[in-house]
């Protein structure tokens, strides 16, 4: 029977040792790049249905991942891409506060999903509304012609010493997303973090958009 040499078999194992480490991080973090990785929580993303981002959990290559983004894109219509950065460049300009950019809150990510509101309107104490310029009070509580600017600068983030303020996003049947086909609102409550005050009917209805978006889901993937 063959012997091994215990001192000649330790530097075998170490180099083996070696290797595994240099490929650990890659297989730890799932071989995915930094900014694949966040792709699925921007807001280019937000029209992901569920069961697209149940396919995103198993990506674990960079090729994987890009090619469900070809995929996402390959199935919605070629002017979506504009809609979103357009509807984005709003919700920044608005929305944004310290950090944090106004795509990225709740109410940003409705204003994407949904398109312009017809209005929007904010219940807050008194004290702070009285304060408030003519101009602010009549951005955030009524609709104006341009679709965008009834987001309004009046509609900017709340102080954290206010006791859950309402942010109300609402739309009528004319500016309801057709995939939703009725007037409907979304309530904000304004905490440290936003919280919807129905955050099962509001996922109901990202749910219902972004599967409309997948206008040409049949459509193959360019190239595939």
């Amino acid at each position: 029977m063959r012997s091994t040499n215990p001192r000649t078999a330790r530097p075998r194992r170490g180099i083996a040792f070696a290797a595994l480490a240099l490929c650990g991080p890659s297989i730890l973090a799932g071989g995915l790049s930094d900014d694949l990785k966040k792709w699925p929580v921007s807001p280019e993303a937000y029209f992901l249905t569920s069961a697209e981002r149940a396919e995103w959990k198993k990506a674990s290559t960079d090729e994987q991942a890009k090619e469900l983004v070809a995929r996402y894109w390959a199935d919605r219509a070629p002017e979506l891409k504009q809609t979103i950065q357009e509807r984005v460049e709003v919700a920044d300009k608005y929305f944004s506060k310290g950090k944090t950019r106004g795509s990225e809150t709740l109410r940003g990510k409705v204003i994407i999903l949904f398109g312009p509101p017809s209005e929007v309107k904010m219940k807050e104490s008194d004290s702070r509304m009285g304060n408030a310029s003519e101009a602010d009070r009549a951005a955030v509580t009524s609709g104006v012609a341009d679709p965008h600017s009834n987001v309004g600068p009046g509609a900017r983030g709340l102080s954290r010493s206010e006791q859950d303020p309402v942010f109300t996003i609402a739309y009528d049947a004319a500016h309801a997303p057709k995939a939703i086909g009725k007037a409907f609102q979304v309530d904000v409550k304004m905490r440290a973090k936003e919280v919807a005050a129905d955050p099962d009917d509001l996922d109901a209805k990202f749910e219902a958009v972004a599967k409309a978006s997948r206008v040409r889901a049949a459509s193959p993937v360019p190239g595939s």
